[in-house]
């Protein structure tokens, strides 16, 4: 039995701001994280993180089951974290019955076999990329994720893999209710504990549709796979969502196309979420707009750490980091990146980068900050634990240790 290491990227600059809270293992664009996936799909072969050593007493905290920069032994096998699960069975296969190897894709290490015992440190990376290169054949292995966005092309295929898991842990309805108007109904799950109102469309010709435990859809919306709501997860009336991924606990109104949400995020208003990735602990103002496409149609530039990048996307709308919020009526430009921590409410479009911990133009307390998080988690019954008051703090301090190992 071969133990297995997820480990992060050594630049994670690209994956911000989403990764400035969080490990890449823990991204979701799908019904499960990516930890969670390769929990559910790599057997009994034990699975522990090599992850920022920034992240490291927060992840420990809610990650207890888990090993934390613990050595690996000669039989372990590294796997790139940022690379969805449903790849790791072939690089396994491929590297189990090698005494060392790396598998390399476009110079970047997608999977790694050191064949001895090896300590967590901060220079890693290098020791896996310097073994030996697999030779086999590699044409079946996809590049990496490379941005953040990237993950917004993998909605479909990431909840086609997990609806197979999510259909053997949960009970769903055998079949829906007459009232409800559908398109292909055979690929649509509804949880036996969700609350589906009449005058509810659901169009499951395009993607699957699976509604978790506990969610509510209310009257008049109409909602287009592929599309998976969480748990607990409330859709105002008169909404529209298609092609999006919503994590649980949050609340939804207005019309969201081909976007991320995670966990206890809230959009709860009119105002158009087009081509975006939402963190954790947001609220979008009634009124906030995004921009996902250009007026003249060209690929779309954002701005990230003091450089330009050309995406290579048609359509791109905000990339919006953990706990930050917008104001009323706020108009988001094409390709807007935000970090944490942020408040957005200026008259005219915000700048198309805005560093964590911004308030407006200004910048936000720290301890207010912190403060205005508690009272959000209490509204959940839930806590700021002191790892994570840690890790926000730090963050404020210095950003280096969260984009660079």
């Amino acid at each position: 039995m071969s133990s297995l290491i997820l480990f992060e990227p050594e630049n994670l600059a690209p994956f911000g701001p989403l990764t400035l809270l969080r490990s890449v293992a823990e991204l979701r664009y799908g019904i499960y994280s990516n930890l969670e996936r390769a929990q559910k799909t790599l057997g009994s072969d034990p699975i522990s993180l090599w992850i920022r050593p920034i992240l490291k007493a927060d992840h420990e905290s809610k990650y207890p089951e888990l090993q934390i920069n613990q050595p690996a032994d000669e039989n372990t096998i590294f796997l790139n974290a940022a690379l969805p699960a449903w790849m790791y069975s072939d690089m396994i296969t491929k590297l189990r019955p090698e005494n060392c190897g790396v598998i390399l894709k476009a110079g970047v290490v997608l999977a790694a076999k050191p064949g001895k015992t090896l300590k967590f440190s901060t220079g890693f990376h290098s020791e896996l990329a310097g073994l030996t290169a697999f030779a086999g054949d590699l044409d079946d292995l996809p590049a990496l994720p490379g941005w953040i966005w990237d993950y917004l092309d993998l909605i479909s295929p990431a909840l086609d893999f997990d609806l197979q898991l999510w259909k053997k842990d949960n009970d769903f309805l055998p079949r829906l209710p007459a009232e409800l108007s559908t398109l292909d109904d055979r690929h649509i799950y509804i949880s036996n504990t969700a609350q589906i109102s009449k005058y509810v469309h659901l169009d499951a010709s395009h993607g699957p549709i699976i509604i978790d435990e506990d969610c509510k859809v209310s009257p008049f919306s109409a909602l287009e796979g592929p599309l998976y709501l969480g748990k607990r997860s409330t859709i105002k009336p008169g909404t529209s969502i298609r092609h999006s991924v919503v994590g649980q606990v949050c609340n939804l109104g207005g019309e969201i196309k081909g976007s991320i949400l995670h966990p206890y995020s809230n959009k709860s208003h009119a105002g158009f979420l087009g081509d975006s990735i939402l963190g954790s602990w947001i609220n979008i103002g009634a009124g906030t707009i995004t921009s996902n496409l250009k007026n003249n149609y060209q690929a779309i530039r954002v701005s990230w750490a003091g450089n330009n990048y050309d995406t290579e996307r048609q359509f791109l709308g905000t990339i919006l980091g953990d706990h930050s919020k917008t104001a009323i009526g706020v108009r988001l430009n094409t390709g807007t990146l935000i970090g944490t921590f942020c408040n957005v409410f200026q008259e005219d479009f915000p700048p198309r980068a805005m560093p964590s911990f911004s308030w407006g133009n200004g910048t936000h307390e720290l301890d207010k900050a912190i403060d205005t998080a508690k009272r959000v988690l209490g509204r959940r019954n839930l806590s700021l634990t002191p790892s994570h008051e840690a890790l926000i703090r730090a963050l404020a301090a210095d950003h280096t240790p969260f984009t660079h190992f």
